[in-house]
């Protein structure tokens, strides 16, 4: 489609696609299966989006595809109208629409941010940064290897480093009181936040023995000292440690579940297969200490 002489103007990637035709716009959900769609009342009034979606097309290329309808033109006001939308009822005259495989999935409400948007886009169904998460804005949010060794040379408070992963269930059970932590203790501690699931970050995770989600990780002065293992900890416990902290306490060896009085049977590699063929029906559960 022609681009107006503004959109030329803006810079707006070539990676957006510019749609005015119903045809043509149900052929790109046809042909994509995952699309982000900007819908304005003018061209105008798009443009601060499409500044940003431009950057986002640029990192999501080959995953995700960004559209752009302008409502106020005579051809894609039908457009506009065949898919109900209208842009005019909103504040900045636009809309964010999400289509996955070939259907309307979601309207876009998370923070318009190129970090937000490429990570929806990379996983439309996945939960948000944790970042979004306007409790979490004392929380030092770390993204790459860079700013974590900028920030472990350039700090002199006491810092305390969660590495997670952001499908990690005992992460997401602990954020709330670390970033609670986070607010009560601002000034005299940092408390920071690295998702480190991606295989990118395997020195980092190498270099802090991070075996596992979350690795709590206590540094003074950019040096590390210990790791923090209560996963279950209030704002008040994590602020408690902060005060005198400590390597974790080697624990009591746990009792081998085989080794109690039980009427589970205990399974071994030498048994399994003589066991399966003796019983007809048998519900296993493989388990880990």
């Amino acid at each position: 489609a022609f681009l107006p002489a503004l959109v030329y103007s803006l810079k707006v990637s070539p990676l957006i696609e510019k749609i005015s035709d119903h045809k043509d716009f149900k052929k790109l959900l046809r042909t994509r299966n995952n699309v982000l769609v900007l819908y304005s009342k003018s061209a105008a009034a798009a443009e601060s989006s499409l500044r940003l979606l431009s950057s986002v097309a640029q990192e999501v290329k080959g995953r995700g595809t960004i559209s752009w309808i302008d409502c106020g033109d005579t051809e894609s006001r039908k457009l506009c109208k065949k898919m109900k939308v209208d842009p005019n009822s909103k504040e900045k005259g636009v809309e964010l629409l999400h289509y996955k495989d070939g259907a309307f999935h979601t309207e876009y409400n998370r923070a318009v941010t190129l970090k937000s948007m490429v990570a929806f886009l990379k996983d439309p169904e996945g939960a948000p940064l944790w970042e979004e998460d306007p409790e979490a804005k004392d929380v030092v949010h770390v993204d790459s290897e860079k700013e974590l060794r900028r920030l472990l040379k350039k700090e002199d408070k006491p810092l305390l480093m969660m590495f997670y992963a952001p499908w990690c269930g005992v992460c997401k059970r602990m954020m709330p009181s670390y970033q609670q932590a986070a607010t009560e203790l601002k000034g005299k501690y940092v408390l920071a936040g690295m998702n480190v699931y991606s295989a990118e970050f395997e020195r980092i995770k190498e270099e802090y023995n991070v075996r596992g989600y979350p690795t709590i990780c206590y540094f003074e002065k950019g040096k590390f000292l210990f790791h923090f293992e209560n996963y279950g900890a209030t704002a008040a416990d994590i602020a408690e440690w902060l005060k005198n902290p400590q390597a974790p306490q080697p624990q009591a060896p746990e009792t081998p579940w085989a080794d109690e009085e039980n009427v589970v049977y205990h399974l071994t590699d030498e048994d399994f297969d003589k066991f399966m063929k003796d019983h007809s029906s048998v519900l296993v559960m493989f388990h880990a200490p």
